[in-house]
């Protein structure tokens, strides 16, 4: 998981590339080549009329795929003397000289050798691919953080929110039977809520008293801002649509689209609970914490209105069983 792994599955998509942008005629004659090949095998194997006597190759590629270019090798040894001296040996009727014997193995073999060959080095790219994308992931997820950071350092809130968030999300959206990966995912993502924030003054975000009609209006603009601000790298669209839309009611209250129902992405409605939730359950600078209870009710009051009901109902059933484990 470093930049030597990454660097190494770059090198093999090179190469795959190089093959792929030879030129045609180089193209043509691999493809000849190959078919000549495959159409010579059965004859020079002594097949005959019957494709019975291929389906030696079957055991040799499987044991090629399952253990690579040894398993070929080995399989394709061990199908030479099956097919080969060992019916004689049992006493069973044989036509097969030993110069069949010996072309047949050197084919086997072969083929044994190059398809495991070829099997191995797919899953070298495989699994260079497999790092390079954890890479990749883990350094989006590092810049979610520091993103997510910066907005809550302005707003005056303390760090433990955005992990908070971050859990609760991941927890509701399990809940609900979303994969494991998407649920992860979405709860990374859901760090980014407020990350608008960031262009919205100081003025505004650090004042104790009511805001202004003006203020709000501005205060109201972070959800457009952290999706435009999202819009500007790869890897981050379920965080954009978090962000733009986190404060949407599911009665069509909300801003900044004035989007209901189902037409709020579910990311969107599921972040808007869990963010409420921990906002009123935590001291702010603004408001006294509330218990957990206190929090549950004023979502249950609130379901239908600002928040989805079915999200409400399902997170309210999974806190509460979470609170009578805990006792």
């Amino acid at each position: 998981m470093n930049v030597v792994d990454l660097a190494a599955a770059r090198q093999i998509e090179s190469r795959k590339q190089a093959v792929a942008r030879a030129p045609v005629p180089v193209k043509l004659l691999l493809l000849a080549l190959v078919t000549l090949i495959a159409f010579l095998i059965p004859r020079v194997a002594g097949a005959g009329p019957t494709p019975l006597n291929n389906l030696g190759y079957a055991p040799i590629l499987l044991g090629a795929y399952l253990f690579g270019w040894r398993g070929g090798l080995v399989v394709g040894l061990l199908n030479t003397v099956t097919i080969g001296p060992l019916p004689g040996w049992l006493g069973l009727p044989s036509v097969e000289t030993a110069e069949s014997t010996l072309t047949r193995g050197a084919f086997f073999v072969g083929v044994g050798g190059l398809t495991g060959f070829l099997f191995d080095r797919s899953r070298a790219a495989l699994d260079g691919w497999r790092t390079a994308a954890i890479t990749i992931a883990a350094r989006e997820r590092e810049a979610m953080v520091a993103l997510a950071r910066g907005a809550e350092a302005k707003d005056m809130v303390t760090a433990d929110h955005i992990s908070r968030v971050q859990m609760l999300t991941e927890d509701l959206a399990l809940a609900l039977a979303i994969e494991p990966s998407k649920a992860s995912d979405l709860g990374w993502s859901a760090m980014l809520h407020d990350v608008g924030k960031l262009h919205v003054p100081d003025r505004i975000l650090q004042k104790h008293g009511p805001l202004s009609a003006r203020e709000w209006e501005i205060m109201r603009r972070h959800t457009i801002w952290g999706a435009e601000i999202l819009a500007q790298g790869d890897g981050f669209e379920l965080a954009r649509r978090v962000a733009r839309w986190h404060h949407e009611n599911f009665d069509g209250s909300g801003y900044p689209d004035g989007l209901s129902h189902d037409t709020i992405p579910i990311e969107a409605r599921i972040v808007r609970v869990t963010d409420a939730f921990d906002a009123m359950t935590n001291r702010r600078a603004y408001q006294r914490a509330r218990s957990i209870e206190e929090g549950l009710e004023e979502l249950d009051r609130f379901a239908g209105t600002q928040f989805d009901p079915e999200l409400v109902r399902v997170f309210i059933d999974q806190m509460r069983a979470a609170a009578r484990d805990a006792a």
